[in-house]
């Protein structure tokens, strides 16, 4: 069994201790306490001297942890060109305000027409005998309204035996008491159009009057119930047929209304 030597314990000791303190000088120190009595010690001593140095450099760097250090310029350059490729599509801000957000208007175009509104003009102020107020309601000429079928022989048909109609840019035939709108007479209602006089009703009864549509879609969709003035612009003496109502749709699909003239006829 190899024995320790007493220099050697306290070698050791030293090298430890200068380890931990961190000491070059101390590290060196206990390098040239080394006994030199023998050749062979000779011989290692100057080996220690000359690669004292050797043994005291990662004492000295470790002193100073910068010099180890490694850069990777690879990765340097690829975060330099990451920054400057992401700065070259960030958007460019100025400090100019910026403008403000005004919600646009709705404008509409002069040329749409609003669904139900008619497209014909109202009548001159000279051509009005009279302005009543009535409570107007709409109609179809099915079974809700006149208890008829399509297969009944009389369907579609007006108590003036014309056939019932609704043309907003024309003329639409009414139903009104005879008593306060005989039959044939030209009234101008707003928004529905020129109607003319031509059915009765047991339900419309002083001044109350019906206005015909196609469907009872359009009744509620376009008209529904409600109170107007209407203009009456001829008055009818009993009688609507079929020659009336197409006088008066061609004139006013010429004109946009009833013609003076027209009115003047006996119509």
């Amino acid at each position: 069994m190899v024995k320790v030597k007493t220099w050697q314990r306290i070698l050791l000791c030293m090298l430890l201790f200068g380890l931990l303190a961190d000491s070059p000088n101390l590290y060196a120190a206990a390098f040239s306490m080394t006994p030199d009595n023998t050749a062979g010690n000779k011989s290692t001593n100057s080996m220690i001297t000359s690669t004292n140095d050797y043994y005291l450099k990662p004492l000295k760097y470790a002193s100073k942890p910068e010099m180890f250090q490694i850069v990777d310029i690879n990765k340097k350059k690829a975060d330099q060109f990451a920054a400057a490729t992401q700065n070259e599509f960030m958007p460019k801000f100025t400090s100019k305000a910026l403008p403000t957000l005004v919600k646009p208007e709705t404008k509409v175009s002069p040329t749409v027409k609003k669904q139900g509104v008619v497209a014909v003009t109202a009548p001159k102020q000279d051509q009005i005998i009279h302005t009543v107020k009535v409570m107007a309601t709409g109609y179809t000429a099915g079974y809700e309204s006149t208890g008829k079928r399509p297969t009944h022989p009389q369907y579609g048909i007006t108590y003036s035996g014309v056939k019932v109609r609704r043309d907003k840019n024309t003329i639409s035939t009414i139903a009104a008491d005879p008593r306060v709108f005989p039959l044939g007479t030209i009234l101008y209602i707003p928004e529905y159009g020129y109607a003319v006089v031509a059915d009765v009703g047991s339900a419309i009864k002083g001044r109350k009057i019906d206005l015909y549509f196609a469907t009872t879609k359009q009744v509620y969709k376009e008209w529904g119930k409600k109170e107007v003035e209407v203009q009456v612009i001829k008055r009818g003496n009993g009688k609507c047929n079929e020659k009336l109502i197409n006088t008066l749709g061609k004139a006013i699909q010429t004109y946009k209304s009833v013609p003076a003239s027209l009115l003047e006829e006996a119509i």
